[in-house]
């Protein structure tokens, strides 16, 4: 069995996943099934903590779990990927929606669904647009910072639950403040389970990831406040349940809410593709597969379009349950639509038994998962590499930590925007000296130098970076304090342009100033390596003309022999 490698007609060329039953053997379906089985006993626990963290009924984690395997299964192009509730997706819905919904229940759950059936329907017009570019507005400094916060936020929102206690503030550093301040109201019984759970957890992590620790918590949990009567002690748990399969229904819903939650839903939907894609070709590389980007957004906008018609919450894929998925052996997304059948049974026949689940045990789950998305390295690297990035990085966390998570997002990516901005306009370049070595001679960008010129009457200069309106005056201003350097002897500018890729009719009108700048003194200016799209442009916009064919050299080395013979210089 293999992914379809995105057929060119038909309705194949849509729904991939019809491949799934063409071939399907009786040795695949079990080999899936024993891999299946162990996604669900961890999908039934995590999606029920994600549910409570999105602010919905925890069931509608498992909602919306249902409805992203099923759908990702058919229209994604992925074999390992397992779509469903998540803890960045949760917080973020949690951080749209409960501002709108007033502390209604019942619009609160009509307003994340929305946002679901938003995510999806721009999912589908990112497809159709074929804007997979837009992840790249998203880099690495930005999505360490966002993660680090959203993880902190995910783990302050879980604190009151952990110590029985119900935090007014929404924020984290005002949510650790109030914790503290009020440790004394502490529910000893609830932090004692919450603390254990957590201790567990972390022990079958540290012994063998592949045991579904969570499950095993739940369960323990569940049996043990049955037995001991928890919630007569004061522990909270989750309450009665409701059994049956969710209606499918459109949330009522005003257009000035879809207004509302369109940003939400945008950055989301660039969260969630960024993540499923960058997660599935690491596992496509894995395994020798490829991932089709443009139908991955169809995968995404179906699955959260079937979250939504569940009264959902918006889906995105879970690393967790793909990463069980792969290790386990899983081979297709059979895995998924087993898993989803087997969630459709427990949604039957077993919701009753989670009443009596304290919500500590949730808490416990949802925190020891978050810490594994802790990334400090990350930090240490980017501080290594460009401190600049560091501290992109840093900013990005605090301003989701302090003023939301989508606020600090968009603060993340204006700055990204503004370094790279900067980037370019002061790119690096280089003042090149003749250097022999046994090969030859070859022309090398040199640091410290007492003067400008290469050699007698001759300055050599490449600019490393497309010549565009946004460097253009730099690039003039590093030509006249080079020129200025060199001095009265001066005959000659050699630009070596081979990193020049793009040219604009703003560097073009610079260019045309500095030639009738040097004219002015007396000094020649010539053009080495130009690629054949320069010297088109050069070409079209008359500089060619201006500078003079001849004085368009193909190397560095050419170009400096001509000036010898032309100026007699040793």
């Amino acid at each position: 069995m293999s992914t379809p490698p995105a057929p060119s007609k038909g309705i194949a060329r849509w729904i991939p996943g019809l491949a799934l039953f063409r071939g399907v053997t009786s040795s695949l379906l079990r080999t899936e099934l024993i891999v299946a089985i162990t996604v669900f006993a961890v999908l039934v626990p995590s999606a029920m903590a994600y549910g409570d963290l999105a602010g919905v009924t925890p069931v509608a984690g498992l909602y919306v779990a249902l409805a992203a395997m099923v759908m990702y299964a058919l229209f994604g192009t992925s074999r390992q990927v397992i779509m469903g509730p998540e803890a960045t997706a949760a917080i973020m819905t949690a951080a749209a929606v409960a501002p709108l919904a007033g502390g209604d229940a019942a619009r609160y759950a009509s307003l994340a669904a929305l946002l679901a059936l938003l995510v999806g329907a721009v999912s589908i017009l990112a497809r159709i647009a074929r804007l997979g570019f837009i992840t790249d507005f998203l880099s690495k400094p930005v999505l360490v910072g966002y993660i680090f916060g959203a993880t902190l936020i995910v783990i302050g929102s879980q604190l009151g639950k952990m110590f029985g206690l119900t935090l007014e503030s929404d924020k984290f550093f005002q949510q650790v403040v109030e914790l503290i301040s009020r440790l004394d109201e502490t529910h000893l019984l609830t932090f004692a389970i919450g603390a254990t759970c957590m201790v567990v957890l972390l022990v079958i992590r540290r012994v063998n990831r592949k045991i579904p620790g969570p499950l095993i918590v739940v369960v323990g949990a569940i049996l043990l406040s049955s037995l001991l009567g928890w919630e007569e002690m004061g522990v909270k748990v989750v309450g009665p349940v409701p059994a049956g399969l969710p209606q499918v229904a459109i949330p009522s819903v005003s257009f000035s809410d879809i207004l509302a939650l369109l940003p939400a839903a945008l950055a989301l939907m660039i969260l969630i593709y960024a993540d499923e894609i960058l997660t599935s070709r690491v596992f496509a590389t894995k395994h020798g597969q490829k991932v089709h980007a443009n139908q991955e957004f169809v995968g995404i906008g179906m699955a959260n379009f079937g979250a939504g018609l569940l009264t959902g919450f918006p889906a995105a894929l879970s690393a967790s349950r793909t990463t069980v998925s792969d290790q386990m052996g899983g081979k297709s997304q059979w895995v998924g639509l087993i898993a989803a059948a087997l969630t459709i049974i427990f949604l039957l026949f077993f919701t009753p038994l989670l009443a009596p689940l304290p919500t500590a045990a949730l808490g416990a789950i949802i925190i020891v998962a978050s810490l594994g998305l802790i990334d400090l390295p990350a930090f240490r690297f980017l501080r290594q590499v460009r401190r600049a990035e560091f501290w992109l990085a840093i900013v990005t966390a605090f301003g989701v930590l302090t003023v939301g998570v989508l606020q600090g997002i968009l603060v993340a990516v204006m700055l990204s925007l503004v370094n790279i901005i900067y980037h370019i306009s002061r790119p690096h370049d280089a003042l090149l000296d003749e250097v022999d070595v046994s090969g030859g001679t070859v022309y090398r960008g040199v640091g410290d130098k007492e003067t400008s010129l290469t050699m007698p009457g001759l300055v050599v200069y490449r600019f490393d970076a497309p010549l565009v309106f946004a460097n253009a005056a730099f690039f003039t201003e590093r030509l006249e304090e080079l020129v200025a350097d060199a001095g009265a002897e001066l005959k000659c500018v050699i630009l070596d342009a081979e990193a020049i890729s793009d040219f604009d009719s703003t560097a073009a009108e610079a260019l045309e100033t500095v030639d009738a700048n040097l004219e002015r003194l007396g000094v020649e200016l010539w053009i080495a390596r130009a690629n054949g799209p320069l010297r088109d442009l050069l070409q079209v916009t008359g500089l060619t003309d201006r500078i003079g064919a001849d004085n368009l050299h193909p190397s560095v080395r050419s170009a400096v022999t001509a000036y010898r013979a032309r100026f007699g210089t040793p």
